[in-house]
């Protein structure tokens, strides 16, 4: 249904739709939180914009799914047009709220991950993909051809999804501390590791 080139970002798009879902279902505090904590949204819209962003992430994700597995082309572009919107104004409302001066946790994972320009980046990131997967769907493109290419596809798709996914968390965290080298130790031994006796 889909050309290699276009299965691999569709595959992604949906994955992190379903996984964000999934993530403000089983943390349904943690969005609201993050919401009320940037100060954008009035504080009886918060509620609101937190449900319907779950519900948008689930619907997109079950349709896409769907789509997918019963090779309509049409549905899935459209799920995927509607992906990138969606992504699209994660992205401008997280580059607002940073350049407004305001921060706060992103509430966008089960992770404590704060709000940055890589929240923005990986935001714009899905949107792209999803914008760019869009008409390659709507084509003539074959599906996958041969279990060698379903196998790329199976396997990429994962892998690029969760490196996406947990580039904001992995470049929040703290560097390992260093560790210590033979200078950096106590010079406290001289001649097979005896203090030097003295008088």
């Amino acid at each position: 249904m889909t050309t290699l080139i276009a299965a691999v970002p569709t595959g992604v798009v949906l994955l992190a739709l379903i996984a964000g879902c999934a993530a403000h279902l089983t943390r349904p505090a943690a969005l609201p939180a993050a919401l009320t904590a940037h100060g954008v949204l009035p504080a009886r819209a918060v509620p609101l914009a937190a449900r319907a962003a779950t519900l948008a992430e689930g619907l997109l994700g079950a349709a896409g799914t769907a789509a997918l597995l019963a090779r309509h082309r049409t549905a899935l572009a459209a799920v995927l047009a509607a992906a990138a919107a969606l992504f699209a104004c994660y992205a401008l409302y997280a580059r607002h709220t940073l350049a407004t001066g305001r921060g706060g946790p992103c509430g966008c994972s089960r992770a404590e991950v704060p709000l940055s320009g890589w929240i923005v980046g990986r935001a714009w990131a899905f949107a792209l993909l999803a914008l760019g997967a869009a008409p390659l769907v709507a084509g003539r493109g074959a599906p996958p051809d041969g279990a060698a290419e379903a196998a790329v596809v199976a396997l990429a798709t994962p892998t690029f999804a969760a490196l996406l996914w947990a580039l904001p968390t992995a470049m929040t965290r703290p560097t390992a501390m260093a560790r210590p080298t033979v200078a950096a130790r106590p010079a406290a031994s001289v001649g097979g590791g005896h203090r030097p006796w003295t008088s």
